[in-house]
């Protein structure tokens, strides 16, 4: 037993010897290093170009990023080349955000350039996916002095757009899932530069083999995120509820309101050859807003009818622009394949185009519980 014990520190010693050993001759200093952080891939002259980006950590220099670019006829064949562009240990490709220009997106299935990112283990797959309008290269190389390293404020602007809805937040393993699914297709988080600054637009919407079909506004994605029963409360909408002659340079006629907890219920039947839905949406709401001469404690229930028609409409336009474009990016096809399993797997290869045939019946019930601290 004496030895058995005398091995076992014996054991402990070496592997704490050689763990300082290892410490002391192989560590990196962090400003020797780099770590790159944020990937662009768009075409131009129907070549595919990248970009890297890597902050830069040396006190001593005052651009906080350094940035790489060239050809590649893949990711994996373009590493040699990303690393001469760059001094020191490159320590692995754990990108936070990866950004598509519109240019790639309009290519079919583009997202098979990222076949990399899950093939090698070493590679994280909670990348942000983000579309810009326009050319990924201003992207990379804007400045600014009253913003972040890009890497840094991209991913910031797309995750706070996310809870509050005026934008989604995919993942590189979550673009991969809506890709593949059948039953619903891809949103991504769109950004553009506007006014020497960038700004969140809102999401763009892509069809089953990724290519580019369309944009949402703020509002539109805000009402998407509803739809997918993904919107948390406190969203702020606004509706028009009178049709007034405008003299002066603001909305008169609409009403800003913020929702509570909602509810919403999807129900799918197939008759007369078509998938039919009904959507019905029910939320108490906060008035936040309101130009026009109405008096709300006499006549809460006209209100109420009034912004209730506005929400009724707005969705029934957004979902119009889905069947326009054949895309369902709220997965509509989850209930058509739950409930109506055999009629979907005869179109579940082409559900674009049976969805856009599909009729929808679109009930909102929207309850006032706030007009704030004025009438």
């Amino acid at each position: 037993m004496k030895w058995i014990k005398k091995t076992g520190i014996s054991i402990v010693l070496c592997i704490w010897l050689c763990s300082i050993a290892g410490c002391g001759s192989g560590k990196t200093n962090l400003e020797d290093a780099t770590v790159p952080l944020a990937l662009g891939l768009d075409v131009e002259d129907q070549k595919l170009h990248y970009y890297v980006s890597a902050p830069v950590f040396s006190k001593d220099i005052q651009k906080k990023s350094r940035e790489a670019a060239g050809l590649a006829e893949g990711l994996r064949s373009s590493k040699n080349q990303q690393d001469a562009q760059f001094p020191g240990s490159v320590g692995g490709r754990n990108f936070q955000v990866i950004i598509v220009g519109k240019e790639l997106l309009k290519y079919k299935d583009w997202f098979k350039v990222l076949d990399v990112t899950f093939r090698d283990p070493r590679n994280t797959i909670t990348d942000k996916i983000i579309a810009v309008d326009g050319p990924v290269s201003d992207i990379f190389n804007f400045q600014s002095k009253d913003q972040p390293p890009i890497l840094i404020f991209l991913k910031a602007i797309v995750e706070s757009g996310s809870k509050i809805s005026t934008t989604v937040s995919t993942t590189a393993q979550e673009l991969h899932r809506q890709l593949y699914d059948r039953a619903m297709t891809p949103a991504i988080s769109e950004i553009k530069i506007e006014n020497n600054k960038i700004l969140l637009k809102g999401t763009t919407l892509l069809s089953r083999k990724g290519q580019y079909r369309t944009s949402l506004t703020y509002q539109e994605t805000s009402l998407l995120q509803i739809l997918k029963k993904e919107a948390g409360p406190g969203i702020s909408l606004t509706f028009p509820v009178d049709k007034l002659q405008q003299t002066v340079p603001y909305n008169i006629d609409k009403v800003s309101f913020t929702l509570g907890g909602t509810s919403v219920k999807i129900k799918s039947s197939h008759e007369n050859g078509k998938f039919r839905y009904k959507v019905k949406v029910k939320s108490i709401i906060a008035i936040t807003e309101k130009f026009l001469e109405f008096e709300l404690r006499d006549d809460f229930d006209g209100m109420e009818k009034k912004l209730s028609e506005g929400m009724k409409v707005a969705i029934e336009k957004i979902i119009e622009k889905f069947q326009q474009h054949e895309i369902d990016p709220v997965g509509f096809g989850f209930y058509a394949r739950a409930y109506q399993y055999p009629l979907y797997k005869e179109v579940q290869d082409n559900w674009g185009k049976e969805l856009s045939r599909a009729q929808f019946d679109v009930e909102v019930d929207l309850r006032i519980a706030a007009t704030g601290a004025v009438e």
